[in-house]
């Protein structure tokens, strides 16, 4: 699998619910501080501080100091390769979606949240496979397999008919920024 490894981790931050409404709060009105993203937030100061660091930490935010304040603005860290077009997705979604009905995204980024759920829909991507094709390709065991395709099943991300498994489109924003990331990682030459 040619694919930085940090983007399932950047996934498992975004399917926090939390982290989630604190991007939509920087997304939505850059330059507040811990404190006012925790009150918008109704969170601890505490915590909103943490996951604001876990969110600047994948590149998705970025934290600047002013006259002893810090304030958060929704710029991607350019040493990040895939910061900014998931990020730009997130953009896009949230203007799309109020508030409350952040849950299809959490589950798109819960989803690729494990690196052998990235693998096995890098293969699908590719077209239908049947289940031994799949383990064969990922080298992933077969009771581990199952249950990663179970849940890219009940996301709806992927289906099986007639002993083939396949990758079932998504309309979401950060599915489909997630997408063509996985693809063009399968085709860039190693690095």
């Amino acid at each position: 699998m040619i694919l930085h490894p940090t983007l399932w981790r950047t996934c498992r931050v975004l399917a926090g619910e939390t982290r989630l409404r604190l991007l939509r709060l920087v997304v939505k009105k850059p330059g507040q501080t811990v404190t006012s993203l925790a009150d918008s937030a109704q969170i601890g100061m505490s915590r909103a501080s943490q996951e604001l660091r876990r969110l600047q930490s994948r590149g998705l935010i970025q934290a600047i100091r002013e006259r002893g304040n810090v304030k958060y603005d929704s710029v991607p860290d350019p040493l990040v390769p895939s910061a900014k077009p998931l990020l730009e997705a997130m953009k896009f979604a949230f203007s799309r979606t109020p508030p409350q009905p952040d849950g299809p995204a959490i589950a798109m980024a819960t989803a690729l949240s494990h690196p052998r759920r990235i693998a096995i829909l890098q293969e699908l991507l590719d077209g239908p496979r049947s289940f031994s094709e799949l383990r064969t390709a990922v080298h992933i065991p077969a009771i581990s397999l199952r249950r990663h395709l179970r849940l890219l099943r009940r996301l709806d991300l992927a289906g099986q008919a007639r002993q083939t498994w396949c990758f079932i489109p998504n309309r979401h924003p950060l599915t489909q920024c997630l997408m063509r990331i996985l693809k063009s990682s399968k085709s860039s030459p190693p690095g």
